[in-house]
């Protein structure tokens, strides 16, 4: 019997367009789209690849998902091709060591936290954090120490979080047993880190760094430095948003003596799954063997694209292009507002009208994503769109007069997204205690019981633990009214918002 015959070949054999699965025929609907891809991955649907290297993997993409038989090592105890392939990406990145990670860049924040500090103990995190981050306070059961990012007043983005906030909060917390930083951030800036990694380092603490958009900046000279290049200790990439492997791949890096290996690969043996996919952890190193081959003029290529299309943008009237000295320069943040026209709305029509997808949209900005694998012509056709919207805009401002959207909204937005709030108790203790949902409009006053969070970005607007006030309400639901999207809230079964808050008498 052949082998055809002998794996059931006949019951298998079910045309394309009778093989219901919703998620893959969706997949296949986008790709058929042709849509200009300026969202993460950063391979731009395998053109990142190298046409000999993709084509291999397209062939035996299903043949190499494998699991930890003989000669494929183990990620969790790795001595042979895994082990290899990590020493030779920390060399490429600059690390000491680098550890894979299957379970994204979450798994590696997670395993930065649980590495560093023990259960009851103080970590110093920025307001501005992803919501991993206080995923990870949750597992490890900490007490987290807030610090407040600096905000651009033209943009009303984060600018990051500056080092004398961490001094502030270092003093008043001086049993805290690590810092921990995002840099860049979605919107591509990057402070120096040089000052913050002495100030940990004085304090005998080590310095954490979420540098998930910034695996490429440690390739070329124009970029902002890099977490491990100004000495931080552990710093975790996501190597697919601005580099060329697949959604959910990252690594996890360390640098100096301060961070012992074994407790590392301890944490992430407990964090990422026992049945790790070769085929995330072959893109990551396919992707790290680009970079160390071509790296620098790969990234180049990135940055030469971007700048034509910040220059030609710039130019418009209306158009405003987010420029700053330090700052990732493959981030190409575009704003109409002063057209009216809100960043939900211009990402929105650039879908509808020009099937350009860009990576997110906020009260007033959109940002799009260049990388190493666009070409000139997409990048143009990027531009081009955004020009003829813009043009659209103007002419829409002249027969209806100003819109309601004004310069401002964002400020305003993350005024109350970096806000403190006040925390009725820790949050794990509400993330376990007996919760129940509460209708939006009546949640003032209660404990949120689960990470609320405008996504993208994913940085918290509250925390459990926190409790709701009602500015929180307005800037939601006026947030959503224009399309953004929230984490951890759902629609009830009368059709209003609800959110988990912690049970009345319960904890």
């Amino acid at each position: 019997m052949s082998k055809t015959q002998d794996n059931g070949s006949d019951l298998l054999n079910i045309p394309l367009e009778e093989f219901d699965a919703p998620l893959f025929q969706t997949l296949l609907g986008y790709v058929q789209q042709h849509a200009l891809r300026f969202h993460m991955p950063g391979h731009k649907g395998g053109l990142g690849f190298p046409p000999e290297v993709a084509e291999a993997f397209r062939r035996n993409v299903l043949a190499i998902d494998v699991t930890e038989t003989r000669g494929m090592d183990n990620l969790h105890l790795p001595s042979g091709c895994i082990k290899q392939a990590q020493d030779l990406a920390a060399h490429t990145f600059g690390a000491d060591r680098t550890f894979f990670l299957t379970n994204g860049t979450t798994a590696g924040v997670h395993a930065m936290i649980m590495t560093t500090c023990k259960e009851g103990q103080k970590i110093v995190i920025p307001r501005d954090a992803h919501l991993s981050v206080i995923g990870g306070v949750i597992l490890a059961g900490l007490e987290p120490v807030f610090v407040y990012p600096d905000v651009d007043p033209e943009w009303g983005v984060s600018v990051g979080v500056p080092t004398s906030e961490y001094e502030r909060a270092l003093s008043e917390y001086p049993d805290a047993k690590a810092c921990l930083i995002t840099r860049p951030n979605y919107y591509g800036m990057a402070g120096d880190l040089a000052g913050l990694v002495d100030l940990c380092h004085n304090h005998g603490i080590p310095l954490l760094v979420d540098e998930a958009h910034g695996p490429h900046i440690h390739l070329h000279e124009a970029m902002p430095r890099s977490a491990l290049d100004c000495g931080a200790d552990m710093v975790v990439q996501s190597t697919h948003k601005t580099l060329g492997s697949f959604t959910g791949s990252s690594m996890l890096h360390i640098k100096g003596e301060r961070i012992h290996p074994d407790r590392v690969q301890r944490m992430l043996a407990i964090l990422q799954s026992t049945s790790p996919s070769y085929l995330l952890m072959a893109s990551i190193d396919i992707t790290a063997t680009l970079m160390r081959l071509r790296g620098h003029d790969l990234i180049e290529h990135a940055i030469r694209l971007s700048d034509r299309a910040r220059e030609r943008l710039s130019q418009a009237p209306g158009v405003r292009v987010l420029s700053r000295p330090v700052m990732d320069k493959c981030k190409l943040s575009v704003s109409m507002i002063e057209l009216g026209l809100a960043g939900f709305e211009l990402k929105n029509r650039l879908m509808d009208e020009h099937n350009a997808r860009v990576e997110l949209a906020d009260f007033e900005n959109i940002i799009a994503f260049v990388t190493y694998a666009d070409t000139e012509h997409d990048v143009d056709a990027l531009v081009d769109a955004i020009l003829q919207v813009a043009e659209e805009a103007r002419a829409e401002r002249t027969v209806n007069g100003p819109s309601p959207r004004k310069p401002g909204d964002q400020a305003r937005f993350t005024e109350h997204l970096f806000a403190p709030a006040e925390r009725a108790m820790l949050p794990r203790r509400a993330t376990l205690a007996a919760h129940e949902l509460a209708r939006l409009s009546d949640a003032p006053g209660r404990v949120c019981a689960e990470v609320v969070a405008p996504y993208p970005p994913g940085i918290p607007m509250l925390y459990p633990g926190e409790v709701i006030d009602q500015s929180h309400l307005e800037i939601i639901r006026e947030a959503m009214s224009l399309g953004a999207v929230f984490r951890g809230l759902a629609t009830g079964p009368d059709g209003d918002l609800v959110v988990t808050v912690v049970k009345a008498g319960k904890s």
